[in-house]
């Protein structure tokens, strides 16, 4: 092989870069990265993370990589955010109001640009898991009242016991005439963004401003957020952690995310290329 068949790599960050305790070998990556843009590969980090977490994430990469945050909402280039799809501050209030009134038993983060927010009443699970992806979130007794336009609102998320993702989009879509997005993140988390966003949306952005082809993407992932994104990629795939149905997806199977699979297989591609 003279070269990589790929000139964009996409990662998801939970179950797919990152290992269970939220590391990932600094050493090995920056090696790697050297070489994909030695090789003129563009590296993206596509993640339902917030933005502000995955530039602690990355903290010493962030000019040399790309970023989607909030599964779609937040584009990232040169640690700047380029592009922003968000929630409108009556839909957000009309979503708080749906899930209070349908879901009272989940407990629910309402992120934005700005600001994040969560209620003193939230379960203390749910608290200990958002203390690391937003650790500035602001406890308060009222969501709708705490809520200002100027927070620029890019996703809710809310915790369930089993997924019913396709369930709230559906109800809610159904009496409302601004449309949102569902996902399930694969840990118990379920994240509403606005209609049509999504990690494959992002990723065709970036494509476009590259001028790449979708069959020329790389892609990563283990959850049912990531589906849209390894449908689109030409080189799809799930990690032997992944769900069954992202196995079904994708095109081929990488080590899981302990075994640093991602890193496995792009040394497995740089290994073939004649010097």
């Amino acid at each position: 092989m003279n070269k990589l068949p790929f000139k964009v790599v996409a990662v998801d960050m939970d179950g797919t870069f990152m290992r269970d305790n939220q590391t990932f070998d600094h050493k090995r990556f920056n090696r790697i990265l050297t070489q994909l843009h030695q090789n003129g590969v563009h590296f993206i980090v596509s993640s339902g993370r917030p933005y502000t977490r995955l530039r602690k994430d990355f903290a010493g990469f962030l000019d040399r990589i790309d970023m989607i945050a909030d599964n779609g909402s937040l584009l990232l280039q040169d640690d700047k955010i380029i592009s922003t799809h968000l929630l409108t501050p009556q839909i957000t209030l009309k979503l708080i109001n749906f899930i209070e009134e349908h879901y009272p038993n989940s407990s629910v983060i309402v992120t934005g640009i700005n600001n994040s927010y969560t209620t003193i009443d939230a379960s203390p699970n749910f608290k200990q898991t958002m203390n690391f992806y937003y650790p500035d979130r602001v406890e308060v007794t009222d969501l709708a009242k705490a809520i200002n336009p100027h927070d620029q609102i890019t996703k809710i998320t809310l915790s369930y016991q089993h997924d019913f993702s396709a369930e709230f989009e559906e109800r809610f879509n159904q009496t409302h005439a601004e449309k949102i997005h569902c996902t399930s993140s694969g840990f118990g988390l379920l994240d509403i963004v606005p209609y049509s966003v999504n990690k494959g949306a992002a990723l065709k952005y970036f494509l476009r401003y590259f001028n790449i082809q979708p069959e020329e993407l790389l892609a990563f992932g283990d959850g049912m957020n990531d589906t849209e994104m390894l449908k689109l990629a030409g080189y799809s795939y799930a990690m032997a952690n992944a769900e069954d149905q992202v196995k079904q997806i994708a095109k081929y199977e990488a080590p899981s995310n302990n075994d640093d699979g991602v890193l496995e297989v792009l040394d497995s591609y740089l290994a073939k290329i004649k010097k």
